[in-house]
């Protein structure tokens, strides 16, 4: 395929690897720059479920259906360049009603998932309790919904790795201390003090990206833990109380999550994966007292908990694909085709308007 152009995306988690791979489908010379730090990619839930997100705003729960719809084209593409497996599974979302109260609640959000188009159905406590062996038997009731999906994360990112490199991307290995723009393109400065020229780059660095965009790009970092059970049974749907969840992965472990904390880059395992497991009783008894590991990462968070997507003001040649939050699995497929046209054509999208 001829290249049109030469581009670097700076990380290579699941928002780098998807703008990349769509840039390069459309014959663009594309370098990935990657760091040694952790990816939180590789530690993530892999949920693709919009409606649980609706509380946050209406925009995120559109960009979330948006990007649910498309997500079987994105496979096929993908399956293509890769051949892989990557662990999708149409699971549903089971959020759960532990008082007459919540039932209420949930039961009003019915009409938003009819208007968004996501079939769903309310069960009574009867109901859950012919139908969903496992649950606790004091629920209120729960509200299913059928079309809500999940990946595997490690997968899908061993699927994008493969793909890449059969469309030519290249790797380059190392730390981007300073983005410099001139004329014409911008220059990657490494840690090592090598420069590597570029026509545009996308800063894909998640919460690190803020170093090299400034407030441009006003990520902050939020950590993340969750607890990992093997040789366990776990739900049949992906199953959520509040804002925590628990789900079987395709690889039979189950995951039970996750925190949000505010305490910068540490990445320290501590007493708030354990505490995860107050829930256990209204959600799933089972895991009660059931080894299991700690797996933390640091999520990237806008102000307005929004994906930060578009040329950085004073750099036209710097192009920001950060801050997808909880949802970056969810949004970054979707979001990178979108995002590449406006980068290569200069095709403003109407979603990120």
């Amino acid at each position: 395929m001829k290249q049109t152009a030469r581009v670097g995306v700076i990380g290579a988690g699941i928002a780098g690897m998807t703008i990349a791979w769509e840039l390069a489908r459309r014959g663009t010379g594309v370098i990935v720059l990657r760091s040694e730090r952790p990816r939180t990619s590789l530690v993530a839930a892999g949920m693709l479920a919009p409606m649980p997100e609706s509380s946050v705003t209406s925009t995120v729960l559109r960009f979330g259906v948006e990007a649910l719809r498309f997500y079987p084209e994105f496979l096929d593409a993908l399956s293509q360049d890769s051949g892989r497996e990557v662990g999708f599974r149409r699971s549903g979302v089971l959020r759960l009603a532990a008082t007459d109260d919540d039932a209420a609640a949930l039961r009003e959000e019915v009409g938003s998932y009819e208007a968004a188009g996501l079939p769903s159905q309310w069960l009574s406590p009867r109901a859950l309790r012919r139908l969903r062996p496992g649950l606790p038997d004091a629920l209120a009731g729960a509200l299913l919904s059928f079309d809500e999906a999940q990946v595997q994360p490690e997968w899908l990112l061993a699927a994008l790795q493969e793909a890449a490199v059969s469309r030519g991307i290249e790797f380059v290995d190392g730390e981007v201390m300073g983005v410099a723009a001139r004329a014409g393109g911008v220059d990657l400065i490494l840690a090592d003090g090598t420069v590597l020229g570029f026509d545009r780059a996308v800063l894909a660095a998640g919460c690190w990206a803020r170093e090299l965009g400034g407030d441009s790009v006003p990520v902050r970092p939020v950590k993340g833990q969750l607890l990992v059970f093997r040789d366990v049974a776990g739900p049949e749907h992906i199953v959520y109380a509040g804002h925590n969840y628990v789900l079987t992965k395709a690889d039979g472990a189950v995951l039970l999550g996750g925190t949000m904390e505010d305490v910068g880059f540490s990445l320290a395992a501590d007493g708030g994966a354990e505490a995860l497991r107050d829930i256990l009783p209204e959600t799933w008894p089972g895991l009660r007292g059931v080894r299991a590991e700690t797996r933390v990462g640091l999520r990237p968070a806008a102000p307005d908990q929004l994906p930060i997507i578009g040329p950085i003001p004073g750099q036209p040649a710097v192009y920001a694909f950060t801050g997808h939050y909880r949802n970056g699995f969810l949004l970054a497929p979707h979001q990178a085709r979108l995002a590449s046209l406006e980068i290569l054509d200069g095709r403003a999208q109407e979603l990120f308007a």
